[in-house]
């Protein structure tokens, strides 16, 4: 057996060295291949197509706001003379019954959205009932009156008094027993306006009327003495000159009360007055600057009556101020998401460019103010009553103005959010009394003059339907074509 040969020094080093060498060229090898690995990974990062994951950027639509439409319709004096207490009773029942009064004109104040009128008499509710000169009516003339279609029953008028204060109280208790708003007299403690919802926008009502001169220190309506106290439960203004423009203190009054109902959250505000001269069919200069006044004061539409006459359509123009814009609140800070490695990475090496950032557009510049029209109806003339060419033509020339009438019509847009009053509609639904004898019993009924008002029954039965296509012409030659429907 043969020893095992051992290698010699020389050898092993040889052998060493050839072991290391074995070892760098695998590192290299690996060292490539790493490299090549991680170029072909950065290569990757930087120029692989990235799949589009990015959401949507969703843009909210600013809230449009639409404006509300409003529809008020007016009458003017609502009256209750002797002859017609007594063509309102019913012998059968032992009742008064004034339905049939309003049979053709109701349709038109039902469609309203808010329908007022003057109750110029009293409910003194003792059954006493009176015409002429002291007005006192049966409460089925209330009933009437709500069944017809109003909502609003005016009670500022110079015959508020004619039963003393018991009648002023007790008028307003029968006109809200059946679902009136009253507007003009007060219980103690109450508001002196009202304000009442229409389609969620909120209107305030004001209504005053005349007083006659004043007599051994008392102020009087119609030459009544108001007594004590009772100033401060009727709505009632001293007038300076031709019954129509209140003095100071009154006319401070009158804006105080139409301010309150701005302070209580009144978008639009209707004021009534009860002025003027009777039987004149042109209004007055004071009526005119009493108008102008209530219109400066804040109101949006007058409504007026008296005369017992028609008397011409107005409008005022008022430069009103749009509300200051609500502070926008403190944007809150939201850190931004950063982008991802991949995207970094690529801008860093110029791969992808930051947008240009665009340059926001100038706000366009808002008006300051909007342009309000103020509707001015001067008088609305009788509604109903029993006044008329057989029954005053010796006592005034007008006579024949006093059977016609007219239902006041405004229709509006209100924008809650700017407060505008805008696509303001003036018009009228011109009226006439027709007064005959129908089965042996007298009857009245407001005819509107409207559509094809020659063939309401009523008229051809009674033979006036040329009296009522004259009323109809007189109206339009008093308050012009535009204003008529």
């Amino acid at each position: 057996m043969t020893e095992p040969r051992t290698r010699s020094r020389s050898e092993e080093r040889k052998a060493a060295r050839a072991r290391k060498k074995r070892i760098r060229v695998n590192w290299m090898r690996m060292s490539c291949a790493l490299l090549v690995l991680f170029a072909l990974i950065f290569a990757g990062l930087l120029f692989w197509p990235i799949s589009a994951t990015e959401e949507p950027e969703i843009i909210e639509e600013p809230e449009v706001i639409e404006p509300i439409h409003l529809s008020l319709r007016c009458a003017g004096d609502i009256m209750c003379h002797k002859p017609q207490l007594n063509a309102a009773y019913d012998s059968a029942s032992q009742s008064y019954k004034f339905d049939e009064d309003y049979k053709y004109v109701a349709p038109y104040i039902q469609e309203a959205d808010l329908a007022l009128a003057n109750v110029e008499t009293t409910f003194r509710g003792d059954g006493n009932y009176k015409g002429y000169p002291i007005f006192n009516a049966p409460e089925s003339l209330a009933s009437a009156i709500k069944n017809a279609g109003f909502d609003v029953a005016f009670t500022s008028n110079n015959h508020m008094i004619d039963t003393g204060m018991a009648g002023v109280q007790n008028t307003i208790d029968v006109l809200r027993k059946y679902g009136l708003t009253t507007v003009g007299s007060r219980h103690e403690g109450e508001n002196r306006s009202a304000i009442v919802d229409v389609n969620g926008v909120k209107v305030g009502i004001v209504a005053y009327t005349y007083e006659s001169p004043i007599v051994n220190g008392y102020r009087t309506i119609n030459g009544n003495y108001i007594p004590k106290g009772g100033n401060d439960l009727i709505n009632s203004f001293r007038s300076d000159s031709r019954l129509a423009y209140a003095i100071d203190e009154d006319r401070a009054a009158i804006a105080s009360e139409i301010q309150w109902c701005r302070n209580n959250g009144a978008q639009i505000v209707v004021t009534y007055f009860h002025w003027g001269i009777e039987y004149q069919r042109k209004q007055s200069d004071s009526e005119i600057k009493m108008a102008q006044f209530a219109a400066d004061a804040g109101a949006d539409i007058i409504f007026a009556s008296h005369p017992h006459l028609l008397q011409g359509i107005d409008k005022f123009e008022i430069q009103v101020k749009y509300p200051e814009p609500e502070p926008e609140p403190e944007p809150e800070i939201v850190e931004e998401p950063k982008d991802p490695f991949v995207i970094r990475l690529r801008k860093l090496f110029g791969l992808i460019k930051e947008p240009e950032p665009e340059p926001e557009p100038e706000p366009e510049p808002k008006p300051e103010y909007w342009t309000k029209v103020v509707p001015v109806f001067y008088s609305m003339g009788n509604f109903i009553s029993n006044q008329r060419i057989e029954t005053l033509s010796d006592y005034t020339a007008n006579a024949r103005y006093t059977e016609q009438g007219m239902l006041a019509c405004v229709d509006l847009d209100y924008n809650p959010e700017t407060l505008e009053i805008s696509n303001v509609v003036i018009k009228c639904i011109p009226t006439w009394v027709e007064k005959y004898n129908k089965n042996g019993k007298t009857t009245y009924y407001i005819i509107p003059l409207a559509g094809d008002f020659e063939n309401n029954p009523e008229l051809n039965a009674s033979g006036h339907v040329n009296r009522a296509k004259n009323a109809r012409q007189d109206v339009i030659d008093l308050v012009g074509a535009e204003y008529v429907y």
